[in-house]
């Protein structure tokens, strides 16, 4: 299969060895970390079997459809774009989700008959935005997939995702960046710190002319007059997911240039861990950021 992605040599070998055996099942689940090639392997995949890659990589083809959480403030080819350039950080941590009214739409879509290929696919970018209305009625569609349809789940945590949903899907797992591909990005886009991907360094770059204010904020400062000095436009200011990666890649730094003692680096990282929990427990913003204030 040929692809301009770097890294992912397992997925790559499997991938290929679906379409040189033609043992293509109906669903497939990708998940990892966000900007490590996901998509562009989904694209990559399709353009092998549909054909036509051009078409495909413009998100034009008739036989592929690409589904996006509702961002009511984009078009459609400028989320397709930022997907593609791995600036879909931007939008990634918007309130945003996939409505029943879209999985309708990917019903009547699937049993249309292909217009180019014999092959249609539908690629689901942020599957766990699905609502319990919506991933009830995908499920169905799934337990009676239409034949030569191929639906790509794309999602950075398959845990997202219900335990049926899953049940029906080939789950395939996409790993962090290698370090040598990480270093290169790094030379790239002249930052300080690196994600797991793409997308995570991109967030990182442009978060980098705010490092002094969070680095005092969240190190030099004592945590009561944290709260004090609170400003109230934080919330605002940063996307709680962007807070909590930086607050990560700054103790994983710290913590390897002996800037930070283990044992307060331990502490630190179970404080992190356990607002990551509250994260995807849906606590809000502000009691996650309270909780932060008072124990980093």
């Amino acid at each position: 299969m040929k692809t301009h992605v770097k890294g992912q040599e397992m997925v790559k070998k499997l991938l290929s060895s679906m379409i040189t055996k033609r043992t293509i099942p109906p669903a497939l689940l990708f998940y990892g970390p966000p900007g490590v090639g996901k998509f562009s392997l989904a694209l990559d995949f399709a353009g092998e079997i549909i054909g036509n890659k051009k078409k495909i990589e413009r998100g034009v083809h008739p036989d592929t459809l690409t589904i996006f959480p509702d961002f009511e403030d984009y078009k459609y080819n400028e989320i397709f774009k930022m997907r593609k350039s791995g600036e879909y950080y931007k939008l990634r941590y918007s309130k945003s989700i996939i409505s029943i009214d879209t999985i309708r739409e990917i019903q009547n879509y699937a049993y249309l008959t292909p217009m180019e290929s014999t092959w249609k696919m539908i690629i689901i970018i942020q599957a766990e935005n699905m609502n319990i209305n919506a991933a009830d009625a995908f499920l169905k569609v799934l337990e009676e997939p239409p034949k030569n349809v191929l639906f790509i789940l794309i999602t950075p945590n398959q845990h997202l995702l219900s335990e049926t949903i899953i049940s029906r899907t080939l789950t395939i797992r996409f790993h962090p960046l290698l370090p040598e591909l990480q270093q290169q990005i790094i030379k790239d886009l002249n930052i300080k710190h690196f994600g797991r991907g793409i997308e995570e360094t991109l967030l990182l770059r442009e978060i980098k002319d705010l490092e002094e204010e969070l680095e005092k904020l969240f190190f030099n400062t004592p945590s009561k007059e944290r709260i004090k000095n609170w400003s109230e436009d934080l919330e605002n200011k940063w996307r709680i997911e962007f807070l909590l990666l930086y607050l990560w890649k700054m103790l994983e730094y710290k913590y390897k240039n002996g800037e930070i003692k283990k044992d307060n680096a331990y502490k630190t990282f179970l404080h992190l861990k356990k607002a990551y929990e509250y994260y995807y427990a849906n606590v809000t913003a502000e009691k996650i950021l309270f909780y932060l204030f008072l124990k980093i």
